[in-house]
C-alpha cells in the first residue's frame, strides 16, 4: 500500500522542528557549559583567595610565575599596584638602604666648635663607645679644644679634645653624655671593587643625609695639600660635599667600614673623588688616642724618592720599582743602621735628588714597589722598634737586619720626592 508523500506544507513544518531542535540542543549546551564556567570561575577565586590570605600577593604572583624578586611593601595601607601598571613601591634594594640608615644614623653626630655655634656645623662625628667617645677628622676638629655636639634625637652635650692623629687625620672628642648609640664597625678588608656603600653626614648643614655610591678603588694614598700623605684609603663615588667630613662609610651590612675624610677635585665640591679612611686604622688610632692622648708610629729617616723608568734608566739600574734612597740624616738611624744615600746631585723636576745610594725592595719581608707600599708597611711600625730593610746596592740585594726605627712625624713624613 502506497504511502500519500507528503505536501509542501507539512515538509517546512519538520524542517521548521529540526531547526528548534537542533538549537534547543545548542543553548542548552551553551547554558550547561556558561554554567560550568561559572562555577569553575567560584572554585578558581575561592582557592585564590585562600592563596592570597596564607601567602599574600606576593605568593600569588610567584604562584603564577611572575617574577618578585624586587617586590617589597612597608605600609599595609600602600597599594600593591597603581595606574593601570604595577609598580612595586620599595624594592628590596630601597628597603636595604632604609634600613641602613635607621640603624647608623642615630650613631652620627654633627660637630660644632664651641666658639662657632651656629646652625652650619663643622662636620661629622661616629660615636665608637657608648660613653662618650666620637672619632671625626683632625681636620674638623681644627684648632679647638672643646665643641658642642648635636645628637640624632635632638640633644645637645659639651664636648673635649682627647688627642688627635695628625698623619692619619683623626681626632678623638669625648662628650659628657653617656649611654650613646656607638656604631657597628666592621673592616675595610671584606670590601671589594664595585661594593655598595653609604655616607652619612651634615652636608652645607643639611643635618643626616646619607647618599651611596661604589668602592671605586683600595689602598689608594693621598697627598695632602700640606704635603703629608695619608695611605691605604678607600676611594668611593659616594657624593661627599663639606661637612660629610668625619661621617661614617657604611657597607651594605649596615656596618662602619671607613672614615670619610677627603674630596678630591679641582672645586674642592662633590664631583671629585671621595675617600675614607679604614675603619680598622680609625679604631687603632682611636685606641691609641684613648689610652696615651696620641699615636706613634717608626719611620725610616731618610730622603726618599719613588723609582721609576726614566731614573732607573738614567742611572743604569736593573732594578726598576723601589724606594731610592737620595739622602740619609748623619748620625740617625738610618744611617746607624747600614743605609746608604746617592752622591751624585742631579736636577728632578723642581727638586735636587742624589743617584747611586741604595734602592729599598722590602722592610720586614714585605716587599717594596712604590710609596704606597712603603707607607702602609711603616704605618704598623713603632719607633724604637727594629726593622730588616732590603736594599739593592751596586747590582747586589742585600739586608741590613735590626735598623732602629724613628719615629714618624709631620715634618719627617714630608721627606719625599715625587
Amino acid at each position: 500500500m502506497k504511502k500519500n508523500p507528503r505536501t509542501p506544507k507539512e515538509i517546512l513544518v519538520i524542517v521548521i522542528s529540526a531547526v528548534l531542535l537542533v538549537a534547543s540542543i545548542i543553548l542548552l549546551g551553551l547554558w550547561t557549559k556558561a554554567l560550568t564556567r561559572e562555577e569553575r570561575s567560584n572554585m578558581l577565586r575561592l582557592a585564590l583567595s585562600e592563596l592570597v590570605e596564607e601567602e599574600g600577593e606576593r605568593g600569588l604572583l610567584e604562584a603564577a610565575g611572575v617574577p618578585v624578586d624586587d617586590i617589597h611593601y612597608s605600609y599595609e595601607d600602600l597599594p600593591l599596584f597603581a595606574g593601570d601598571r604595577p609598580v612595586w613601591e620599595f624594592t628590596d634594594e630601597e628597603t636595604r638602604s632604609a634600613a641602613i640608615y635607621q640603624k647608623t644614623a642615630p650613631s652620627v653626630v654633627q660637630i660644632v666648635s664651641a666658639s662657632e655655634l651656629s646652625d652650619a656645623g663643622q662636620g661629622a662625628g661616629v660615636i665608637i663607645s657608648g660613653d662618650g667617645y666620637i672619632a671625626t677628622n683632625r681636620h674638623v676638629a681644627g684648632s679647638s679644644s672643646s665643641f658642642i655636639i648635636r645628637f640624632y634625637d635632638g640633644s645637645t652635650a659639651t664636648a673635649s679634645l682627647v688627642g688627635s692623629d695628625p698623619l692619619l687625620d683623626i681626632a678623638v672628642l669625648k662628650a659628657d653624655k653617656a649611654g650613646l648609640d656607638d656604631i657597628d664597625v666592621g673592616s675595610s678588608k671584606d670590601l671589594g671593587i664595585g661594593a655598595s656603600v653609604f655616607a652619612i653626614g651634615h652636608p652645607y648643614g643639611y643635618t643626616w643625609s646619607m647618599t651611596k655610591g661604589i668602592v671605586s678603588g683600595l689602598e689608594r694614598m693621598v697627598f695632602s695639600d700640606s704635603g703629608l700623605v695619608i695611605p691605604s684609603l678607600i676611594q668611593t663615588d659616594a657624593i661627599i660635599n663639606p661637612g660629610n667630613s668625619g661621617g661614617p662609610l657604611v657597607s651594605s651590612s649596615g656596618l662602619m667600614v671607613g672614615l670619610v675624610s677627603s674630596i678630591y677635585s679641582r672645586s674642592g665640591s662633590a664631583e671629585g673623588i671621595s675617600f675614607a679612611i679604614p675603619a680598622e686604622r680609625v679604631m687603632a688610632s682611636a685606641e691609641a688616642i684613648i689610652e696615651t692622648g696620641s699615636v706613634h708610629r717608626g719611620w725610616l729617616d731618610i730622603l726618599s724618592v719613588e723609582l721609576n723608568e726614566q731614573i732607573a734608566d738614567y742611572s743604569s739600574l736593573d732594578v726598576r720599582k723601589g724606594i731610592l734612597v737620595s739622602q740619609v740624616v748623619p748620625g740617625g738611624n738610618a744611617d746607624k743602621g747600614g743605609i746608604r744615600g746617592g752622591r751624585e746631585a742631579v736636577q728632578y723636576g723642581q727638586s735636587v735628588i742624589y743617584l747611586g745610594g741604595d734602592v729599598i725592595t722590602a722592610i720586614n719581608g714585605r716587599k717594596i714597589e712604590s710609596y704606597e707600599d712603603y707607607f702602609a708597611v711603616l704605618f704598623d711600625t713603632v719607633p724604637g722598634e727594629t726593622a730588616d730593610v732590603t736594599v739593592i746596592r751596586n747590582g747586589r740585594e742585600i739586608t741590613l737586619k735590626g735598623v732602629t726605627l724613628s719615629e714618624q712625624t709631620e715634618d719627617n713624613s714630608r721627606w719625599l720626592i715625587r
